[in-house]
């Protein structure tokens, strides 16, 4: 039984229209944050971090510095977002692979080398942070770089062996820097198939 207060009754309509407008609203913080974690992902590889300011990742995701800031709080804060979405995608990309043993090893490898040849930006980014950050020691960038590569040579050695990995992940670092330096010469899945052929 319903009971009525006196009080003015909501139209029926009211509440969904109210959880549309405020689902719509999420939807756009969500694709506005997307935006200039892609922006700074972009600007980072081509610039560095150190040379990037905020005001440009602003300017590319076509919103205002205030906005990025209000999205993530510091420039820092945005480049762990950066990192967090280049972890993603990575795993993303070789989740399919994983209990492939060395065949599985292969082939996500070689898959991971058609995706960078296509993303130059994001091996870009890739290389120069892990530049930028090679001598602070104890930095966080710094130490999601040394964890990630301790991670892929210890996949890696359980089904090569711990020299083998080792090799392999200096042969990944040279490789991806070579084709950057010079793509017109250098074809990156090519690279990676002769070299894992060998090993």
């Amino acid at each position: 039984m319903q009971v009525n207060d006196g009080g003015p009754r909501p139209h029926p309509d009211k509440l969904p229209r109210i959880a549309g407008v405020k689902g719509q609203v999420q939807k756009r913080g969500v694709e506005r944050r997307r935006a200039m974690v892609d922006a700074a992902i972009e600007l980072f590889g081509q610039q560095g971090y150190a040379g990037t300011g905020v005001a440009a990742i602003a300017a590319r995701a076509g919103v205002t510095p205030s906005a990025v800031i209000h999205h993530f709080g510091s420039k820092e804060n945005l480049l762990r977002a950066v990192l967090d979405e280049f972890d993603a995608r990575a795993a993303a990309r070789v989740s399919g692979h994983l209990d492939g043993g060395k065949g599985g090893l292969i082939a996500a490898l070689l898959a991971d080398a058609e995706h960078t040849a296509q993303h130059a930006g994001l091996a870009t980014l890739h290389i120069v942070l892990q530049a930028e950050h090679l001598a602070a020691l104890g930095s966080e960038v710094r130490e999601r770089f040394l964890t990630r590569s301790r991670a892929l040579r210890s996949a890696c050695a359980a089904l090569l062996g711990e020299e083998a990995a080792v090799e392999l992940a200096a042969f990944l670092e040279g490789a991806v820097t070579l084709w950057l330096l010079d793509p017109e010469r250098v074809d990156l899945p090519a690279l990676y198939a002769r070299y894992l052929s060998r090993l």
